[in-house]
């Protein structure tokens, strides 16, 4: 799925319910530059079957690799990390930058989209240096479209649920406290 919103949906889910352990905004950036790949691919006039195996970046070894090293350097570059502060403070999401929470995003939402694409796209090969495609050739089994269709209605429904987790996590929900009618402390 070359740059599409699909893959935000399940990443936002889990970067926002796991924030603790997790960094919301570097989850969400992280499935983004596995597609760099597709791009390059494109470019380069790689063609089918290599669009996903020009750089290997949709596999969990290099593209979880990619992942770690994205997420050390939003966190080791001070404009990057501030922008993101900035973008979270934007989104009234309360944020504290750390290393290992930002590393383990990076990791996690390369791995998502991956796991994603392998049933999608039956050129990813997620195990490589092994060149076999289980997780396709499992799930989509002579049901291509089915497959293709059931990923992108799983990314939507995370889509709406993450929706849901950003609105309660920002606060927007909460009810403002009503004063007693005959409290002093009020106009």
């Amino acid at each position: 799925m070359p740059v599409t919103p699909y893959h935000f949906g399940p990443n936002a889910f889990i970067g926002l319910l796991f924030r603790r352990w997790v960094d919301p905004a570097v989850i969400i950036l992280a499935n983004i530059i596995v597609d760099v790949e597709v791009l390059g691919a494109s470019f380069a006039d790689a063609g089918w079957p290599n669009i996903h195996r020009y750089w290997h970046l949709h596999t969990f070894l290099v593209g979880g690799t990619l992942g770690g090293v994205f997420g050390a350097t939003i966190y080791l570059v001070r404009p990057l990390r501030r922008l993101i502060e900035r973008a979270m403070k934007t989104a009234r999401l309360d944020y504290t930058p750390n290393l290992y929470k930002m590393v383990i995003a990076g990791i996690l939402g390369v791995w998502l989209h991956v796991l994603f694409d392998s049933v999608y796209h039956a050129d990813v090969q997620p195990f490589w240096p092994n060149r076999s495609m289980p997780l396709y050739r499992w799930i989509s089994a002579g049901r291509h479209e089915q497959a293709q269709s059931w990923v992108r209605t799983t990314c939507g429904i995370f889509g709406l649920l993450s929706a849901a987790l950003y609105i309660h996590a920002a606060g927007f929900l909460k009810r403002k406290p009503k004063s007693a009618p005959n409290d002093p402390n009020t106009d």
